[in-house]
Protein backbone atom coordinates (compact mmCIF):
# COMPACT_ATOMS: atom_id res chain seq x y z
CA UNK A 1 0.00 0.00 0.00
CA UNK A 2 1.26 3.48 -0.86
CA UNK A 3 2.57 5.37 2.16
CA UNK A 4 0.66 8.68 1.94
CA UNK A 5 3.04 10.22 4.48
CA UNK A 6 5.94 9.63 2.12
CA UNK A 7 4.24 10.21 -1.23
CA UNK A 8 6.31 11.81 -3.97
CA UNK A 9 5.88 15.59 -4.14
CA UNK A 10 7.38 16.65 -7.47
CA UNK A 11 7.59 20.30 -6.46
CA UNK A 12 9.56 19.36 -3.38
CA UNK A 13 11.64 16.76 -5.21
CA UNK A 14 13.00 19.24 -7.74
CA UNK A 15 12.86 22.28 -5.45
CA UNK A 16 10.31 24.17 -7.54
CA UNK A 17 9.25 26.37 -4.65
CA UNK A 18 9.72 30.10 -4.83
CA UNK A 19 11.61 30.45 -1.56
CA UNK A 20 15.13 31.86 -1.46
CA UNK A 21 16.43 28.48 -0.29
CA UNK A 22 14.75 26.69 -3.22
CA UNK A 23 16.23 29.15 -5.70
CA UNK A 24 19.66 28.76 -4.10
CA UNK A 25 19.39 24.97 -4.35
CA UNK A 26 18.70 25.29 -8.07
CA UNK A 27 21.59 27.71 -8.54
CA UNK A 28 24.06 25.52 -6.63
CA UNK A 29 22.88 22.48 -8.56
CA UNK A 30 23.41 24.26 -11.86
CA UNK A 31 26.88 25.41 -10.78
CA UNK A 32 27.82 21.82 -10.01
CA UNK A 33 26.39 20.42 -13.24
CA UNK A 34 28.30 22.98 -15.31
CA UNK A 35 31.56 22.07 -13.56
CA UNK A 36 33.56 18.87 -13.60
CA UNK A 37 33.72 16.33 -10.80
CA UNK A 38 35.94 17.76 -8.05
CA UNK A 39 36.06 21.29 -9.50
CA UNK A 40 36.26 24.18 -7.07
CA UNK A 41 33.10 26.31 -7.11
CA UNK A 42 34.19 28.99 -4.68
CA UNK A 43 34.54 29.80 -1.00
CA UNK A 44 31.56 30.49 1.22
CA UNK A 45 32.32 34.21 1.14
CA UNK A 46 32.59 34.22 -2.66
CA UNK A 47 29.28 32.40 -3.11
CA UNK A 48 27.53 34.66 -0.60
CA UNK A 49 28.65 37.69 -2.56
CA UNK A 50 27.87 36.17 -5.96
CA UNK A 51 24.37 35.02 -4.98
CA UNK A 52 23.48 37.91 -2.70
CA UNK A 53 22.04 35.66 0.01
CA UNK A 54 22.50 35.14 3.74
CA UNK A 55 24.88 32.61 5.26
CA UNK A 56 22.04 30.50 6.79
CA UNK A 57 20.31 30.32 3.39
CA UNK A 58 23.49 29.18 1.64
CA UNK A 59 24.23 26.55 4.26
CA UNK A 60 20.68 25.22 4.23
CA UNK A 61 20.68 24.97 0.44
CA UNK A 62 24.13 23.39 0.44
CA UNK A 63 22.89 20.57 2.67
CA UNK A 64 20.17 19.77 0.13
CA UNK A 65 22.59 19.70 -2.80
CA UNK A 66 25.07 17.66 -0.74
CA UNK A 67 22.34 15.08 -0.13
CA UNK A 68 22.00 14.78 -3.91
CA UNK A 69 25.75 14.03 -4.08
CA UNK A 70 26.38 17.07 -6.28
CA UNK A 71 28.27 19.16 -3.75
CA UNK A 72 30.99 18.76 -1.16
CA UNK A 73 31.56 21.47 1.45
CA UNK A 74 35.06 21.34 2.93
CA UNK A 75 36.26 23.22 5.98
CA UNK A 76 39.72 24.43 6.92
CA UNK A 77 42.72 24.52 4.57
CA UNK A 78 41.64 24.22 0.92
CA UNK A 79 38.08 24.56 2.14
CA UNK A 80 35.17 25.71 0.06
CA UNK A 81 32.48 24.32 -2.19
CA UNK A 82 33.35 21.59 -4.69
CA UNK A 83 31.34 19.86 -7.40
CA UNK A 84 30.83 16.12 -6.93
CA UNK A 85 28.98 13.38 -8.75
CA UNK A 86 26.75 10.61 -7.36
CA UNK A 87 28.03 7.06 -7.75
CA UNK A 88 26.14 4.60 -9.93
CA UNK A 89 25.19 2.71 -6.76
CA UNK A 90 23.65 5.82 -5.21
CA UNK A 91 21.76 6.69 -8.38
CA UNK A 92 19.99 3.32 -8.62
CA UNK A 93 19.73 2.38 -4.95
CA UNK A 94 17.96 5.52 -3.73
CA UNK A 95 14.89 5.12 -6.01
CA UNK A 96 14.90 1.36 -5.41
CA UNK A 97 14.78 1.97 -1.66
CA UNK A 98 12.00 4.52 -2.11
CA UNK A 99 9.97 1.96 -4.05
CA UNK A 100 10.52 -0.56 -1.30
CA UNK A 101 9.31 1.94 1.31
CA UNK A 102 6.17 2.38 -0.79
CA UNK A 103 5.58 -1.40 -0.67
CA UNK A 104 5.97 -1.69 -4.42
CA UNK A 105 5.83 -5.29 -5.65
CA UNK A 106 7.85 -7.26 -8.15
CA UNK A 107 4.64 -7.64 -10.14
CA UNK A 108 4.35 -3.85 -10.43
CA UNK A 109 8.01 -3.53 -11.38
CA UNK A 110 7.68 -6.21 -14.05
CA UNK A 111 4.60 -4.49 -15.46
CA UNK A 112 6.63 -1.31 -15.93
CA UNK A 113 9.61 -3.29 -17.21
CA UNK A 114 7.47 -4.81 -19.96
CA UNK A 115 7.22 -1.31 -21.45
CA UNK A 116 10.96 -0.64 -21.18
CA UNK A 117 13.03 -3.81 -21.58
CA UNK A 118 11.83 -4.73 -25.10
CA UNK A 119 12.81 -1.24 -26.25
CA UNK A 120 16.30 -1.76 -24.83
CA UNK A 121 16.65 -4.97 -26.83
CA UNK A 122 15.46 -3.31 -30.02
CA UNK A 123 17.93 -0.43 -29.56
CA UNK A 124 20.74 -2.84 -28.64
CA UNK A 125 20.29 -4.53 -32.02
CA UNK A 126 21.45 -1.26 -33.60
CA UNK A 127 24.68 -1.17 -31.56
CA UNK A 128 27.92 -0.84 -33.53
CA UNK A 129 30.35 -0.79 -30.60
CA UNK A 130 32.76 -3.71 -31.26
CA UNK A 131 33.63 -4.18 -27.58
CA UNK A 132 30.00 -4.47 -26.47
CA UNK A 133 29.15 -6.75 -29.41
CA UNK A 134 32.10 -8.99 -28.49
CA UNK A 135 30.84 -9.16 -24.90
CA UNK A 136 27.41 -10.27 -26.08
CA UNK A 137 28.94 -12.86 -28.42
CA UNK A 138 30.92 -14.25 -25.49
CA UNK A 139 27.79 -14.38 -23.34
CA UNK A 140 25.89 -16.15 -26.13
CA UNK A 141 28.67 -18.70 -26.59
CA UNK A 142 28.54 -19.64 -22.89
CA UNK A 143 24.79 -20.40 -22.82
CA UNK A 144 25.13 -23.97 -24.13
CA UNK A 145 27.78 -24.78 -21.51
CA UNK A 146 25.64 -23.28 -18.74
CA UNK A 147 22.70 -25.38 -19.87
CA UNK A 148 24.75 -28.59 -20.06
CA UNK A 149 26.01 -28.32 -16.49
CA UNK A 150 22.59 -27.28 -15.16
CA UNK A 151 23.67 -24.11 -13.41
CA UNK A 152 22.03 -23.16 -10.12
CA UNK A 153 19.54 -20.37 -9.45
CA UNK A 154 22.20 -17.90 -8.31
CA UNK A 155 24.19 -18.36 -11.51
CA UNK A 156 21.07 -17.90 -13.65
CA UNK A 157 20.22 -14.67 -11.84
CA UNK A 158 23.79 -13.33 -12.03
CA UNK A 159 23.89 -14.06 -15.75
CA UNK A 160 20.53 -12.37 -16.31
CA UNK A 161 21.65 -9.24 -14.46
CA UNK A 162 24.85 -9.16 -16.53
CA UNK A 163 22.90 -9.61 -19.78
CA UNK A 164 20.35 -6.92 -18.94
CA UNK A 165 23.08 -4.44 -18.04
CA UNK A 166 24.98 -5.27 -21.22
CA UNK A 167 21.88 -4.82 -23.38
CA UNK A 168 21.12 -1.53 -21.64
CA UNK A 169 24.67 -0.33 -22.38
CA UNK A 170 24.35 -1.47 -26.00
CA UNK A 171 21.16 0.57 -26.33
CA UNK A 172 23.17 3.72 -25.63
CA UNK A 173 20.11 5.21 -23.91
CA UNK A 174 20.84 6.61 -20.41
CA UNK A 175 17.14 6.45 -19.46
CA UNK A 176 17.00 2.72 -20.23
CA UNK A 177 20.30 2.15 -18.42
CA UNK A 178 18.99 3.90 -15.32
CA UNK A 179 15.62 2.15 -15.30
CA UNK A 180 17.12 -1.31 -15.72
CA UNK A 181 19.58 -0.61 -12.90
CA UNK A 182 16.75 0.50 -10.60
CA UNK A 183 14.55 -2.49 -11.43
CA UNK A 184 17.19 -5.09 -10.66
CA UNK A 185 18.34 -3.29 -7.52
CA UNK A 186 14.74 -3.23 -6.33
CA UNK A 187 14.28 -6.93 -7.00
CA UNK A 188 17.47 -7.85 -5.16
CA UNK A 189 16.52 -5.68 -2.18
CA UNK A 190 13.18 -7.47 -2.03
CA UNK A 191 14.85 -10.88 -2.49
CA UNK A 192 11.96 -11.80 -4.75
CA UNK A 193 13.87 -13.23 -7.70
CA UNK A 194 12.94 -16.83 -6.84
CA UNK A 195 11.61 -17.83 -10.24
CA UNK A 196 14.32 -20.43 -10.85
CA UNK A 197 14.56 -21.95 -7.36
CA UNK A 198 13.98 -25.72 -7.43
CA UNK A 199 12.60 -25.26 -10.94
CA UNK A 200 15.19 -26.48 -13.49
CA UNK A 201 12.57 -26.43 -16.25
CA UNK A 202 12.18 -22.69 -15.71
CA UNK A 203 15.93 -22.18 -15.92
CA UNK A 204 16.05 -24.17 -19.17
CA UNK A 205 13.23 -22.09 -20.63
CA UNK A 206 14.95 -18.86 -19.57
CA UNK A 207 18.23 -19.96 -21.13
CA UNK A 208 16.37 -20.63 -24.38
CA UNK A 209 14.92 -17.12 -24.25
CA UNK A 210 18.37 -15.67 -23.52
CA UNK A 211 19.75 -17.56 -26.52
CA UNK A 212 17.04 -16.26 -28.86
CA UNK A 213 17.39 -12.74 -27.49
CA UNK A 214 21.15 -12.69 -28.06
CA UNK A 215 20.77 -14.10 -31.57
CA UNK A 216 18.24 -11.44 -32.53
CA UNK A 217 20.39 -8.61 -31.19
CA UNK A 218 23.60 -9.95 -32.73
CA UNK A 219 21.89 -10.29 -36.11
CA UNK A 220 20.78 -6.66 -35.88
CA UNK A 221 17.08 -7.56 -36.03
CA UNK A 222 15.39 -4.91 -33.87
CA UNK A 223 11.88 -6.17 -34.62
CA UNK A 224 12.59 -9.73 -33.45
CA UNK A 225 14.54 -8.44 -30.44
CA UNK A 226 11.51 -6.35 -29.47
CA UNK A 227 9.19 -9.36 -29.73
CA UNK A 228 11.48 -11.61 -27.69
CA UNK A 229 11.85 -8.89 -25.07
CA UNK A 230 8.07 -8.77 -24.80
CA UNK A 231 7.90 -12.56 -24.57
CA UNK A 232 10.40 -12.54 -21.71
CA UNK A 233 8.28 -10.03 -19.82
CA UNK A 234 5.14 -12.11 -20.32
CA UNK A 235 6.97 -15.20 -19.10
CA UNK A 236 8.01 -13.48 -15.88
CA UNK A 237 4.44 -12.24 -15.47
CA UNK A 238 3.21 -15.82 -15.80
CA UNK A 239 5.69 -17.10 -13.20
CA UNK A 240 4.72 -14.37 -10.75
CA UNK A 241 1.06 -15.36 -11.12
CA UNK A 242 1.88 -19.06 -10.67
CA UNK A 243 3.94 -18.38 -7.54
CA UNK A 244 1.24 -16.15 -6.04
CA UNK A 245 -1.38 -18.83 -6.63
CA UNK A 246 0.85 -21.49 -5.07
CA UNK A 247 1.47 -19.28 -2.03
CA UNK A 248 -2.27 -18.71 -1.64
CA UNK A 249 -2.93 -22.46 -1.77
CA UNK A 250 -0.29 -23.11 0.89
CA UNK A 251 -1.80 -20.44 3.13
CA UNK A 252 -5.25 -21.96 2.65
CA UNK A 253 -3.99 -25.46 3.50
CA UNK A 254 -2.46 -24.18 6.73
CA UNK A 255 -5.74 -22.71 7.98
Amino acid sequence: MLDMNNILDLNEAVELGGSVVARTVRELTELSLQAGDGDYLGSEAELLERMGISRPTLRQAAKVVESDCLLSVRRGVNGGFYATRPSARHVVQSPALWLRLQSATLEQMNRASMLIYPTAGAEAAKCTDPKLIAELRSFRAAIDEREAREENQRETLDAEIYLSQLIANMSGDPVLILFIGISYTFGLLEREYRFYRRAPERRRLWLALQRSYCDAILSGDSEIALLIGMRRGRQVESWIAEDKAAAARRASDET
